[in-house]
């Protein structure tokens, strides 16, 4: 419970910052992923009865900790978009972005260390072949490239690449390419991946902004190792970063709405605000 306030009271503190510094974001990544494995393997420990049996655990759960480490950034940041989006809904409550990102890696990882090892102890063999594809399915994302083989799924301390434009999603670029690019068998798990959980991702103007700004650092460089698919995913959180804080005191009463692509981008006016603050002056409402 006090790691989970301590998760929370940093999320908010990050929701907070007008301009996000990379390694407070990197550490918070780690602080709370390592937390989920902490907390996964204390959950088996009582279970195991041995010297060995406990190091083969620990062993483990730092193997599922390196392989599901970005798959799990990725669907945690997928949920923090759908309460995100929730609070937009409710409208008088503030944007809550990074609370539920920082609970949700602790709490996926967690569960993946106590899934795999309540499988494997009780011999679970419905359990077992689901719980290996998905294993098999996160080493293929997290293993694209030659680069990925390092013992640490995440060295994005410091990035030495400018934070990109924000952009606005165009279109579904990640299935688009399967049909275009040579990928290599786990590039095309990867990128199918991405493609699958696209129009999944609600529409709230943090979302719409990491969403359009990794859809174009996709389309820039379609072939890339997943070590560079998570910077670029730091790159576009920490570009949205005044989207979830930013108020428009200057904007019009007008509403203005753009078509981009399919998409249809709507400019929120200053009437609508949440706690008090009114959206940023390109909030988004993007529709399929």
């Amino acid at each position: 419970m006090t790691v989970s306030i301590l998760l929370i009271g940093l999320g908010v503190w990050l929701d907070n910052q007008m301009v996000m510094e990379q390694h407070w974001l990197f550490l918070a990544f780690q602080l709370a992923s390592v937390t989920g494995v902490v907390f996964g393997i204390a959950w088996m420990w009582s279970n195991l009865n041995n010297v060995f049996m406990r190091t083969l655990m620990i062993l483990c759960a730092l193997l599922v900790w390196r392989m599901s480490y970005f798959p799990i950034m990725v669907w945690a940041g997928w949920v923090a978009t759908l309460g995100d989006w929730l609070m937009l809904q409710v409208n008088f409550l503030p944007a809550i972005v990074y609370p539920t990102f920082l609970l949700m890696i602790a709490l996926m990882h967690g569960l993946a260390i106590i899934a795999g090892g309540t499988a494997v102890l009780r011999k679970n063999f419905v359990a077992l072949p689901l719980l290996g594809a998905a294993f098999i399915i996160a080493s293929m994302v997290s293993m694209t490239a030659k680069e990925d083989f390092s013992l640490s799924p995440d060295n994005s301390y410091t990035i030495e690449q400018n934070l990109p434009t924000v952009q606005l999603p165009r279109e579904n670029s990640y299935l688009l390419a399967m049909e275009t690019e040579d990928f290599n068998l786990a590039e095309q798990v990867l990128v199918f991946a991405s493609g699958a959980m696209y129009a999944a991702i609600p529409s709230t103007p943090w979302s719409v902004a990491v969403k359009g700004t990794l859809e174009q650092a996709f389309r820039d460089k379609p072939k890339a190792s997943s070590a560079q698919r998570v910077r670029e995913h730091y790159l576009a959180f920490r570009s949205a970063q005044p989207r979830i804080r930013c108020c428009d005191e200057e904007s019009s009463d007008a509403t203005i709405s753009i078509q981009v692509s399919e998409f249809k981008v709507t400019k929120v006016p200053p009437s609508s605000t949440r706690s008090g603050k009114t959206l940023p002056r390109d909030a988004v409402n993007a529709s399929m």
